[in-house]
């Protein structure tokens, strides 16, 4: 009996769910955001500018859908360092319900100067003085989380996090394990290790892969940082609360290029079809890879059959290379056999 790990039905819908526009430190506005992500075949973008929640469903049409959310950001507290080595945390929210447009956990200082006129049109719940802590974000991602948002951790290769930081973050539903605009500046912001991380101390959290968009340079520029991270999700229908509803199911997969067509699983046989790859392999909560090659080099497969051991793997996930440099990612299905049958307590995972 096949057991989908991607939905069989439905249709896929391309998303960028980080983006900046004129709104905050982005050089595009809204509309050309729109135009340039719906011209290459995106169907979403989460309008992310820090620290400023809007609602832009005027943007949407029939072949389009805005994603209403807000990047927020906390600081430890510097003392002599400098900006470049003190600690942080980013965190984009998306609201649930297309016209929220209420920020829970608002102080208007931290909108910049140069969007000023902003701060006074800017709603918000409570009162306008929280005094963000970079020792409370776990309060303030409850918080918010109640007010109805998901929150998702970002680019934690840019913001210096080690597993000590990122480990102690709770309440995401998901983290980047791509950021497509740290990458063209620079950064190693390819995250599957801090993925794992995570998963083998027990956060069953998905994983995002965005741009992250401030368009600072022109379009035929290598540092151009549009069009490189997104998600495929996996919904019925190009609606608001069906698209929230597949991402809360993580019915959806990360990629800067290749792309999956169906994932499922029979007995402890894996089965998955893709776009044409160099290689497919499979990342367990233990020491145990699974991988699937063409018989030669660079020779391209587009599906395989791989092994996964049920209980001893304890979670699984697929990553996709297209032997470019692009690659997609899964989620981790913990007991994607269907043979765990609640045997584990929290003894296997690390601390």
């Amino acid at each position: 009996m096949k057991n989908y790990l991607l939905p069989p039905d439905g249709s896929f819908f391309k998303a960028n769910m980080h983006c900046h526009s004129t709104l905050s430190d982005g050089k595009y506005t809204v509309e050309q955001i729109k135009e340039l992500y719906k011209n290459a075949g995106y169907s979403i973008v989460a309008f992310t500018d820090h620290n400023v929640l809007i609602d832009h469903s005027d943007l949407a049409d029939e072949n389009f859908m805005p994603i209403t959310g807000y990047e927020y950001d906390v600081f430890a507290e510097r003392g002599e360092r400098s900006y470049n080595h003190t600690p942080l945390v980013h965190i984009c929210f998306y609201a649930k319900d297309r016209h929220n447009d209420v920020i829970p956990c608002y102080n208007p200082n931290q909108i910049s100067d140069s969007h000023a006129d902003l701060r006074e049109k800017q709603k918000y719940s409570g009162t306008p003085d929280y005094v963000r802590d970079y020792k409370k974000i776990n309060e303030t991602i409850a918080r918010t989380c109640s007010e109805g948002f998901l929150a998702s951790l970002c680019h934690p290769t840019w913001s210096e996090q080690d597993l000590d930081e990122y480990r102690n973050i709770e309440g995401v539903f998901a983290m980047e394990v791509f950021n497509y605009g740290c990458w063209t500046e620079g950064y190693n912001e390819i995250n599957d290790h801090a993925y794992d991380d995570l998963l083998r101390r027990g956060k069953k959290i998905y994983c995002i892969a965005s741009d992250d968009n401030h368009n600072k340079y022109p379009e035929d520029d290598p540092k151009f940082d549009s069009l490189g991270g997104f998600i495929m999700i996996k919904a019925p229908k190009l609606e608001y609360s069906a698209i929230m509803k597949a991402l809360e199911n993580g019915d959806f997969y990360a990629s800067s290029g290749p792309e999956i067509y169906e994932m499922w699983t029979e007995g402890e046989d894996l089965h998955i079809k893709t776009s044409p790859v160099a290689k497919i392999s499979v990342t367990t909560f233990g020491r145990r890879a699974t991988v699937c090659t063409g018989e030669k080099k660079g020779e391209l497969i587009t599906e395989a059959v791989l092994k996964c051991s049920g209980l001893y793997d304890r979670y699984c996930r697929v990553t996709v290379d297209d032997g470019k440099g692009h690659f997609a990612w899964t989620r981790a299905y913990f007991d994607c056999c269907k043979m765990e049958n609640g045997r584990y307590d929290d003894a296997p995972f690390r601390k």
